[in-house]
């Protein structure tokens, strides 16, 4: 994807991506999510993926 819009720090745009929040990770990911797949911990829901866009 060609330049994403990146959503400002501190809001949750539909539509819009964010680093992942996890230390060194900087995949990008849709929000509402703050977590990639990897680094994600709610893992009630087993066969939900986070897609990412590698840096």
């Amino acid at each position: 994807m060609n330049n994403p819009k990146i959503s400002p720090k501190g809001t949750n745009i539909t539509g819009y991506y964010r680093e992942c929040e996890e230390g060194n990770c900087h995949r990008l990911i849709p929000c509402p999510h703050v977590r990639c797949q990897e680094h994600r911990t709610d893992m009630a829901i087993k066969d939900w993926n986070v897609p990412h866009i590698e840096p």
